[in-house]
């Protein structure tokens, strides 16, 4: 069996508006293995993004345990939590997050470089990523000058720049035509197939399928899973 590389032990996450609390998640359990792909349904306001966030370590909850790849990370700090990010998670989002200024290259190195990365190996690593993405012949392109799946594909070499453990995808082909999103899908069930875990928000019934698990959540809580 696979190594666990997340488990989700009663996990809340209470906001805090005024004299008003709002509940957006209650009492998640969930355990994630290494090289899995995982999507997670439900209607706006379910809790989806808020777990996504928890997951990539740019939230805490407000009560439970978070195990990220055999670590406890529920109540570590800022520091420890972007440490945790920049060197085991990557995120690919439905507006792509791209830097307008930068380069395809730079796009994709990025991440490397705020962990003070050598220059070069910086290069020869978003070189590599780009021809994996089919970017080989785009790399001193800026964002404008991309089509919208050229973006998402910066995005997701982005997001394997740093050897992440797990990627999380917010609506990776909400913005796309079906013909590209379909062509983004592929893309990253290709590198699910070669070993990266994938957890993927979506509307799409059509993208849901292509998990090997689907979990299904309403009112901030896990309802179903198929």
């Amino acid at each position: 069996m696979a190594a666990e590389v997340i488990r989700l032990d009663g996990i809340s996450k209470i906001y805090r508006i005024a004299d008003v609390e709002v509940a957006a998640l209650k009492n998640l359990s969930l355990t994630v293995r290494e090289g899995e792909h995982i999507s997670i349904v439900g209607p706006s306001g379910s809790g989806k993004t808020t777990l996504l966030n928890l997951l990539g370590c740019l939230d805490r909850p407000s009560s439970g345990n978070y195990f990220l790849d055999g670590q406890e990370i529920s109540k570590l700090d800022d520091d420890a939590l972007s440490h945790i990010r920049s060197q085991k998670l990557g995120f690919v989002f439905q507006s792509y997050n791209l830097i307008p200024q930068l380069t395809v290259l730079e796009n994709i190195g990025l991440p490397l470089f705020y962990q003070y990365a050598d220059e070069s190996a910086i290069q020869a690593k978003a070189l590599e990523l780009a021809r994996i993405v089919g970017l080989g012949n785009r790399l001193y392109h800026r964002p404008f000058e991309l089509s919208g799946g050229q973006q998402q594909r910066v995005a997701i070499a982005r997001a394997l720049i740093n050897d992440s453990v797990i990627v999380l995808a917010d609506e990776p082909t909400g913005n796309l035509d079906s013909s590209t999103g379909r062509e983004v899908m592929d893309l990253l069930l290709d590198l699910n197939h070669k070993g990266t875990t994938l957890l993927l928000i979506t509307h799409d019934p059509k993208v849901a399928a292509f998990g090997q698990r689907t979990i299904h959540m309403l009112d901030g809580e896990i309802v179903d899973e198929t």
